[in-house]
């Protein structure tokens, strides 16, 4: 009897399986039915239509229950004011059901093709795209909420996502008047665990207002490829582009002698490869390490070799470590930076504060950019600096700068403050000391290409020594301090002025010995006071040399003279008004205790200053002694060319007496002693 139920029972338990497969392959059946899928389109559509008050069209959808894929085809958005806003030419998304069990949702297959977006946002009104947003947002809301009542009452499980095989290609989004555009997007999940995406041309088009007028701006990459497995990814960034254009001249147009950096123009070309070892975007954390970096800007000039370093950030702040930067024929090396990133919403303000920086560096390799005077500049230099600023300003502390030979050294501190703001920028620097050995000022002079003038002069300087300031103020350069050198010290500030082009100053000194500056015997110590201004337009100054033929400066001196020695003769207390018209200096000099007297002078060559014509206006006992002096120096002439005449005459008119043979003599010896016996 038993048996019997037993068999009973299991026909029953099998004609029920039999009976549910077949309920569910015909469910399965029907609902991937074309049939079936239609109406759930029209349905879908409908409701897509109600929910957000536009027109929305799909052209098909299919779903396969068996292998759980879901494809879109065709699918058009209009926003309100009927204009094509979103369409997408196929979606398509494979699903591991059986992960879901286990609280693992995996997406095995996963296609995005032929997105085209257009989305505007007018000023003062709202996007045409918000209405999609207003749309969904209170389902938002509920759900969040729906989510947070339930995690008081059930356990928290984690749902983990993984995605591994995706692709997304042809992306063309347009908002307002920037442009973006996505060839292809591809990701791998090996079955080793390694991660593989690469972006293949990634490109944007974006349209800004600044301060200074409207900005287009550009960036594009040919490939971005991502590898790696867990958190530590390789990422190497192929022929980035990036380009701004202000649509106005570049500031050194028609200005030959003025670097080709500005802001507004820029062409920058790179390539990149980094190793990210963590990346924590919930809490704001990255840790990466920068093992390449070239780029190069082909019409400024900047060129940037290798740029290499270790990176940490966390809460906003970058702590950066190993770095190495290097130029054509600068390489500069530091330990580590501080660099707090900018944040509105946290109330952070950007700044950067480095270790020593040491290196050596070459000027040229700044000359495009920033001074083509600099062009020919190959004298190495050796340099250590600590450096640090913030959005506004940048600080120089314990600035190094010495030839290798040790020739030249300057030791200085400096800033730059305003840098926002190009009225107010004030560069300023303070050296403690500057010595210049031997030629190496020659050597300085000879990297630029310009007029080398009083280069003998500078060489009777010998060792030079400077203390002071140097300031830079809205197109106003300024110097002062105290310059020694093997013929004197010497104070003085002077300004050069590039908006009316001249050079004003002012020079102060105890004692100079101004022959041994000028190379002439006739002057001795000077000390003295005095201001002076040249002219440096090129214009001006070539219209004047042109009526002088002259190449010297246009200028005037006006000096107050403590004490010279000229010729022997010690003057004190004397008033000196120079003038230069490029082509001839003449000068004035007066007692100032008594007008009555004084001397004029005047020459054509700086370099030959010996040469110098004084023509005396003077009275009494002074005059005499300047007559004198110079009667003397006339007869010492008119004896040497008098003796130096007879000389020659005494030569042609008389014979020189032959010189006997010492047999000769030694006979005539002979001869005088016998007489004598």
């Amino acid at each position: 009897m038993m048996k019997r139920f037993v068999v009973l029972g299991l026909k029953i338990l099998g004609g029920l399986l039999v009976t549910l497969i077949v309920l569910l392959v015909s469910a399965t059946l029907v609902l991937n039915s074309r049939s079936f899928q239609q109406k759930m389109l029209t349905h879908a559509t409908e409701l897509l239509e109600e929910k957000l008050q536009t027109k929305v069209s799909i052209d098909s959808i299919h779903v396969d229950f068996f292998k759980f894929k879901v494809g879109l085809y065709g699918m058009d958005v209009e926003d309100r004011e009927h204009r094509q806003m979103l369409k997408v030419e196929r979606l398509a998304v494979n699903l591991d059901c059986w992960g879901m069990l286990r609280d693992h949702f995996k997406v095995t297959y996963a296609r995005l093709e032929g997105v085209k977006a257009r989305l505007y946002k007018p000023e003062g009104s709202e996007a045409n795209f918000q209405f999609v947003v207003d749309a969904f947002k209170s389902d938002k809301a509920k759900k969040k909420q729906q989510k947070t009542e339930e995690k008081k009452d059930t356990v928290d499980t984690r749902l983990t996502f993984e995605v591994k095989d995706a692709m997304i290609g042809r992306i063309d989004v347009v908002f307002n008047r920037d442009t973006f555009y996505l060839e292809k997007l591809t990701y791998d999940l090996h079955w080793t665990g390694s991660q593989e995406a690469k972006i293949t041309h990634l490109s944007g088009k974006m349209e800004a207002m600044t301060k200074k007028g409207p900005q287009t701006r550009s960036l594009s990459i040919g490939t971005t490829t991502i590898v790696g497995k867990d958190e530590r990814q390789q990422v190497i960034l192929d022929s980035l582009h990036f380009t701004i254009d202000n649509h106005k001249p570049r500031k050194n147009a028609n200005r030959p002698k003025r670097g080709f950096f500005d802001a507004g123009h820029v062409d920058v070309i790179a390539h990149a490869e980094l190793l990210l070892n963590h990346l924590d975007l919930k809490n704001d954390t990255l840790n990466f390490q920068l093992t390449r970096f070239v780029a190069r800007d082909s019409v400024t000039g900047f060129n940037v070799k290798d740029l290499r370093l270790r990176a940490g950030i966390s809460k906003g702040i970058a702590h950066v470590k190993d770095i190495t930067v290097q130029q054509e024929s600068t390489v500069l090396k530091f330990d580590s930076a501080t660099v707090v990133l900018p944040s509105k919403k946290k109330g952070r303000k950007f700044s950067f504060q480095t270790s020593t920086i040491k290196g050596t560096t070459e000027l040229r390799d700044i000359a495009r950019p920033f001074a083509p005077v600099l062009k020919n500049f190959k004298m190495p230099l050796e340099l250590s600096v600590v450096f640090s600023g913030t959005d506004s300003t940048l600080t120089f502390r314990d600035v190094h700068v010495n030839t290798p030979d040790k020739l030249l050294t300057i030791a200085a501190d400096g800033g730059i403050d305003h840098l926002k703001e190009k009225e107010k920028l004030n560069v300023h620097f303070h050296v403690k000391k500057m010595i210049a050995k031997g030629k190496v000022k020659q050597e300085i002079i000879n990297q630029f290409v310009v007029k080398k003038m009083m280069m003998k002069q500078l060489d009777n300087l010998g060792t030079l020594t400077y203390t002071g300031d140097f300031n830079v103020i809205w197109k106003h350069e300024l110097f002062k301090g105290v310059l020694g050198s093997a013929v004197g010290n010497m104070a003085f500030n002077f300004t050069i002025d590039d908006l009316n082009h001249y050079i004003t100053g002012h020079i102060d000194t105890k004692k100079i010995h101004l022959g041994k500056l000028l190379g002439s015997k006739d002057f001795g110590d000077v000390g003295l006071q005095a201001d002076f201004k040249v002219d440096i337009d090129k214009q001006r100054t070539a219209a004047l040399r042109k009526k002088t033929g002259g190449k010297m400066p246009y200028g005037t001196v006006d000096a107050l003279v403590y004490e010279v020695a000229y010729k022997g003769v010690k003057l004190k207390e004397l008033k000196v008004d120079i003038k230069s018209n490029g082509g001839y200096v003449e000068g004035s000099v007066d007692h100032l205790k008594s007008l009555k007297w004084g001397f004029d002078f005047s020459f054509t060559d700086i370099d030959k200053v010996s040469n110098v014509k004084v023509k005396p206006r003077l009275k009494g006992k002074l005059i005499d002694l300047f007559k004198k002096k110079s009667s003397d120096e006339d007869d010492k002439t008119d004896k040497k060319q008098t003796k130096k005449k007879q000389s020659t005459d005494t030569k042609a008119t008389e014979e020189p007496p032959k010189k006997e043979s010492f047999f000769k003599r030694l006979f005539k010896k002979k001869k005088k002693d016998e007489s004598a016996n």
